[in-house]
């Protein structure tokens, strides 16, 4: 399920679009970190598996505690990140995968603008209670309220 921010700031297509290559930027961080992450988190199980927890006074253990606590402080960026886009009011349940929900109306109902990391604009939507799985292509009422007429062309 997505979560949409908490404070209610609605967006229309264009304003959407505007705010992406701030958006891009931050959501690439978030999906390269966290790749970065999971992958060194393996190794470290990996590397970590048949030792003993008192092992680590010898230079391998040393490393290996160096590495997990960059592994942590990668961490801490990736929620950093995120929380730069909830503070942008945007969705981010999904923001690991590289998409990120810009809140909005459809005929007068809650949506999301749904963007993917990837993506050269804002395309897609979804109801507030599906997950961006289920987006399908933005339609003529979101583009009317967008005003945007340059858009529907490309539609």
């Amino acid at each position: 399920m997505t979560s949409t921010p908490a404070t209610k700031k609605l967006f229309s297509i264009r304003m959407a679009n505007l705010m992406l290559p701030l958006v891009s930027s931050i959501t690439a961080d978030v999906v390269e970190l966290n790749q970065e992450v999971k992958q060194t988190r393996e190794r470290l199980d990996y590397l970590y598996d048949g030792r003993s927890t008192g092992d680590s006074n010898d230079e391998y253990g040393k490393e290996l505690s160096s590495i997990e606590k960059h592994t942590n402080e990668q961490s801490e960026r990736i929620s950093n990140c995120i929380e730069e886009l909830e503070q942008l009011n945007l969705g981010t349940s999904n923001a690991l995968d590289g998409f990120v929900d810009f809140p909005a109306e459809r005929m007068n109902e809650p949506v999301c603008l749904c963007w993917r990391l990837g993506d050269s604009e804002v395309k897609y939507w979804h109801a507030v209670e599906e997950d961006c799985s289920q987006r399908q292509p933005v339609d003529l009422e979101l583009i009317r309220q967008s005003g945007d007429l340059r858009f529907s062309e490309s539609v």
